[in-house]
């Protein structure tokens, strides 16, 4: 069973694409913060998390799960959809709300970073306009004139850092105030997520392959238990162990050759050139704030101080390129990413 959790952190040559609201109605901005006294562009998490997602769908077949709106505003869609039936909501968490109700949320196994660059954001700014378009629009006669934008732009290397929860991934609990009903005439397992004091019924039919015992199915990718506890019913879904640890590989795999991300027109380069990815005790980011570039902007610095933290569990791999290379060696340190891979457990009993 993979019980332990991974950290990865990469360095990746790209542009600020995540853009910000427009300056002055023509300016289109980029993100930004203060560090230091420094201004730094940065890539936000939910731009890194659609990257990551977009990729997952092209290169493991991942599926988006189902929308829903609940007072016009747009929810993944939990009646439809479920752990075990949608990567998407396993890998990134979900909230549910009901109109009277506490929601059913849950925490992404999967944390992200915002994307910061490693150099300051020095005022580059251009100039554009749709010259092409319009000078055809005019040699077919139409009276047209170009419409000229600015656009703030900044190309570093930037730094971005995931931790992955195997203790969650996989795994999601619904407290619910009524007992789940079996139908055993089409095989279904109706949850009544609403409860009794909510007028609209909200129900959830689950397919069910096998009655394992009492309280127990089995469906199509996992398991269903449920657990009377006081007044109320826990609804625990589990995936089976070989999907779980082929999607917890799917996230590495996309990480580590490069993420799709298209923004502004223009195709963004979030391909490592650097990384550093370990099992860790507790899912946190621990090697985010040590990892940087030194002056000449050439090797990579921190290295020993990530081999210093406490919660590292493990081999630490990690992947450097001429462009960016690391002068450091340690015992610990393993350079081939399959076997690093099987030291985690990721390649046993993947279908």
């Amino acid at each position: 069973m993979l019980d332990k959790d991974i950290t990865v952190t990469i360095i990746f040559d790209g542009s600020a694409l995540n853009r910000d609201e427009n300056i002055g109605g023509n300016i289109q901005s980029i993100k930004k913060l203060n560090i230091g006294g420094k201004v730094i562009s940065f890539l936000s998490r939910p731009a890194i998390r659609h990257y990551l997602f977009n990729t997952l769908i092209r290169s493991a077949n991942w599926k988006s799960a189902s929308i829903k709106g609940q007072d016009q505003v747009a929810q993944f869609d939990i009646l439809t959809d479920d752990i075990l039936s949608s990567e998407e909501l396993d890998a990134f968490g979900y909230m549910f709300t009901i109109k009277d109700q506490n929601s059913i949320t849950r925490k992404s196994p999967v944390g992200i970073t915002k994307a910061i660059s490693l150099s300051p954001y020095e005022q580059d700014m251009t100039f554009y306009a749709n010259h092409d378009l319009v000078q055809r629009g005019n040699n077919i006669g139409l009276n047209l004139t170009p419409n000229p934008f600015q656009r703030e732009e900044h190309e570093s290397l930037y730094k971005v850092s995931f931790s992955i929860d195997s203790k969650i991934f996989g795994e999601d609990t619904w407290i619910v105030k009524e007992n789940p009903a079996y139908r055993e005439e089409n095989t279904m397992l109706i949850i009544n997520i609403g409860g009794k004091k909510i007028k609209q019924v909200i129900e959830k039919n689950l397919k069910i392959e096998q009655v394992i015992g009492e309280n127990n199915y089995k469906t199509q990718n996992g398991n269903i238990e449920i657990e009377k506890v006081n007044n109320c019913y826990k609804v625990k879904f589990k995936l089976e162990e070989s999907l779980k640890k082929q999607r917890i590989r799917d996230v590495l795999e996309a990480i580590r050759n490069g993420l799709l991300a298209h923004s502004s027109g223009e195709d963004n380069t979030i391909v490592p050139l650097f990384i550093i990815a370990s099992q860790v005790k507790v899912p946190c980011p621990i090697f985010h704030p040590y990892i940087d570039i030194s002056e000449n902007g050439e090797q990579i610095i921190g290295i020993s101080d990530c081999l210093k933290n406490g919660w590292l569990d493990g081999k630490v791999y990690i992947q450097d390129c001429e462009k960016l290379n690391v002068k450091f060696d340690d015992e610990r340190i393993c350079r081939d990413w399959n076997e690093w891979l099987n030291s985690t457990g990721l390649t046993q009993n993947v279908n």
